[in-house]
C-alpha cells in the first residue's frame, strides 16, 4: 500500500514537476540575461558556433522558449491528450539530448584549466539534463 502510494506520487511529481520546469525555463528564456547565456554556449560549441551567422541570441533564445513552453503544457495534457503528452515527451528527449550533447562539444562546460572532470557551473547545470532526458523518456512511454 505504502510502496504504491509512493510510486504514484513519484510519478506525479515526475510528470507535472518536469512540465512545470520546462514550462518555468522557458519563461526564464525571455529574458536578455538567458540570451546572453545561450550566446556564451553557443560561440563556444563546435556543433552549434555556425547557428551565430545566421540567428542572433536573442532571436534563438525566444525561439527555445516558446517551444520549451509549449512542450511543458503538452506534457502535463496526458490526461486529456495522451498523443500531445506523447510527442510533448520526445521533443523534450529531444531538446535534451542536445543540451547534453554541449557536455561533449564544447569547452566551455569543463572549468579551465583543469578540464576533466571538473565541470563549470555551465557544466553543472547541463548535467543534470541528464536526469531529465529520463524523466522526458519516461513521460513519452508512460503517455504512449
Amino acid at each position: 500500500m505504502l510502496a504504491n502510494s509512493l510510486k504514484k506520487l513519484g510519478q506525479f511529481l515526475l510528470r507535472y514537476g518536469f512540465a512545470i520546469a520546462f514550462i518555468w525555463l522557458g519563461l526564464m528564456k525571455l529574458k536578455n540575461s538567458e540570451a546572453d547565456h545561450l550566446k556564451q554556449i553557443l560561440s563556444h560549441s563546435d556543433l552549434f558556433r555556425w547557428m551565430l551567422k545566421y540567428i542572433t541570441p536573442y532571436a534563438f533564445s525566444q525561439i527555445i522558449a516558446f517551444l520549451q513552453m509549449a512542450i511543458g503544457v503538452a506534457i502535463a495534457a496526458k490526461p486529456v491528450a495522451r498523443r500531445v503528452s506523447f510527442w510533448g515527451g520526445m521533443a523534450a528527449a529531444v531538446i535534451l539530448l542536445i543540451s547534453v550533447s554541449a557536455l561533449f562539444t564544447s569547452s566551455y562546460v569543463w572549468q579551465a584549466p583543469y578540464g576533466f572532470p571538473e565541470l563549470s557551473k555551465l557544466g553543472q547545470s547541463i548535467l543534470k539534463d541528464v536526469v531529465l532526458l529520463g524523466v522526458a523518456l519516461w513521460c513519452a512511454g508512460d503517455s504512449a
